[in-house]
């Protein structure tokens, strides 16, 4: 009688396993020197702002949101300190944590916390990062309930984020 349970429940957690794994796809953004994974069955959208150029990743159940880009204008010379509180009050964050984080050499002030976005609250978590003169913008939302049953995949797309470097000059040191 054990074994039968111990089996089941084993063929019920490989299935749980299964049905939240995602295929990853690599996109190399030249323009933004950057590479990352995106869900291959996530839907992209490009947006253009007069402060933002973003590429928006959503899931096909639509709960997940990826937003990888770049500020523009007279938001790009802003300080990362600065332009995440723009990006926050513009997701109407209301609770959230500030810190440094490093990641495949990038430096990035990141926020995770509380947001809503058309009348929903979400959970998000947003990196920004100086690389090359640009401002580089990553960040992820979802239902809470969404986000913490996702969290792996989610925290995995944002450390996917990893500077390319140009195959002439070769590695910066």
């Amino acid at each position: 009688m054990k074994k039968i349970t111990f089996l089941l429940l084993a063929g019920c957690l490989s299935c749980l396993g299964s049905a939240t794994a995602q295929d990853l796809a690599p996109v190399v953004n030249r323009s933004y020197q950057v590479k990352y994974m995106v869900p291959n069955d996530w839907q992209p959208t490009r947006h253009i702002t007069d402060s933002l150029t973003l590429t928006h990743y959503l899931s096909p159940d639509r709960t997940m949101h990826l937003w990888v880009g770049q500020l523009r204008g007279t938001h790009s010379g802003l300080p990362p300190a600065r332009a995440l509180q723009r990006l926050l009050r513009h997701l109407g964050a209301t609770h959230h944590r500030e810190h440094n984080a490093i990641g495949h050499g990038l430096d990035y002030l990141e926020s995770t916390g509380t947001c809503f976005v058309q009348g929903r609250e979400l959970r998000y978590e947003a990196r920004l990062a100086q690389h090359h003169g640009q401002m580089l913008v990553m960040y992820v939302y979802a239902t809470p309930e969404e986000f913490n049953m996702q969290a792996p995949l989610l925290h995995q797309l944002l450390d996917s984020l990893t500077p390319v470097h140009h195959p002439v000059l070769g590695p910066r040191h």
